[in-house]
Parts: structure tokens; sequence; C-alpha cells
């Protein structure tokens, strides 16, 4: 029988995406195991995640005031927003320095499968931000080549279509180089790239 502070480490582990039970209970030993001085550290960067915010515009974490520093920048181009589904993802196009936009992280993406998970996610914030903001141009759905991704991506344009037609807010996609199944948090410069400069 397993000791209570390992089955509650392994539950926790679970929780993290692409981590199974084993995996889980391997992380849980493994730390069981490690230094006091590793254990100590993992807490410490625990209690520091109780700094951190969330961009009250475009959601994106980060440690500072309401606005994150991308959101400040008057350098960045008001005209476009990259719809992205995650931070990993607004992590790999800020690395890859092809995109000089804003960003509208989702916090996830529609599943056909689950009724419920448009409303997890930040689309009312997305058309409101929209709606205020009349600068805004153009919206990149920069989201994975996923089914979830497709379904989306559809779902978005459908609820910012009245904004659309109005102002002629221009709607496009990431374009070849995004091969069908593509995660966007994996794609290297040159793919992103080549999608960002193809979209349609």
């Amino acid at each position: 029988m397993k000791p209570g502070a390992i089955e509650k480490l392994t539950n926790f582990f679970s929780m993290l995406p692409g981590i199974g039970p084993r995996q889980a209970l391997r992380f849980a030993y493994w730390f069981a195991n490690a230094d006091k001085s590793v254990v100590g550290g993992l807490k410490k960067a625990l209690d520091e995640l109780e700094s951190v915010k969330k961009c009250v515009s475009c959601f994106r974490i980060h440690a500072g005031g309401n606005l994150c520093p991308i959101c400040l920048d008057l350098s960045r181009d008001r005209s476009k927003i990259a719809v992205v589904e995650k931070d990993t993802d607004f992590e790999t196009m800020e690395k890859s320095g092809v995109y000089d936009g804003h960003y509208h992280i989702l916090g996830g993406l529609i599943s056909a499968l689950d009724a419920e998970s448009a409303s997890r996610l930040r689309l009312k914030e997305l058309f409101g931000r929209v709606k205020k903001e009349n600068a805004v141009k153009e919206i990149i759905l920069a989201l994975s080549a996923t089914p979830e991704g497709e379904f989306s991506a559809r779902y978005i344009e459908k609820i910012l279509e009245p904004l659309s037609r109005d102002r002629k807010l221009k709607m496009t996609r990431l374009g070849r180089g995004l091969s069908t199944g593509a995660e966007l948090e994996y794609l290297n410069r040159e793919t992103l790239k080549n999608a960002l400069e193809n979209r349609k």
C-alpha cells in the first residue's frame, strides 16, 4: 500500500496534460527519493506562482500589473490579434520573432464532444475586445491543425461574423506549412513563418 503523501502527489501529477497514472506515480516516487533541497525548491516555485497574474486584455500569464508587457508595448501592431489556444502557443510565436501584433489566449479549444467546452473559453472577452478596439483590422486564428482547432476556428468566425461584416474585419488562418494534426507549440521558426506569411 502506497503512503498517503505518494497517493496525493500522484493525483496532482495526474492532472498535468499528457501525464498518465504510471508516469505520475514515477514522478511522485522520484520526488520522495530526491534531495530535500529539490523538494524545497519545488515548494518555493509553487509558492511564487501566487504572484503571477493574467493580463486583463490578452489573458497571458505574466508577472507585473494588470496589462502584460506585450499589451503595453506601443511599437506592436495593434491592427492584428492572433488568437491562440494557450500560453505555450504564445511563447512559440514570440520566440519565432515573425509576428509583431497582439494576442488573445483562449484558454483551450472547443470539442465537438463536449457541449460545455465553449463556455469555458474566453470567447465573450474576445468579442468584447474586438468590438471595443477599433484599431483591430485582422484576427489571425493561430490554432493547431487538429479537429478541435478547426472546430474552434469555425466557431470564432461565426461569432465574429457581425463585426466582420460591419467593420470589414479580416479573419485569417495560418496557411500552408502547418500540417494536419500539428500543434502550434511544437512548430519551428521557419514553419511558423511560412504559415503566417501564407495565412488566408
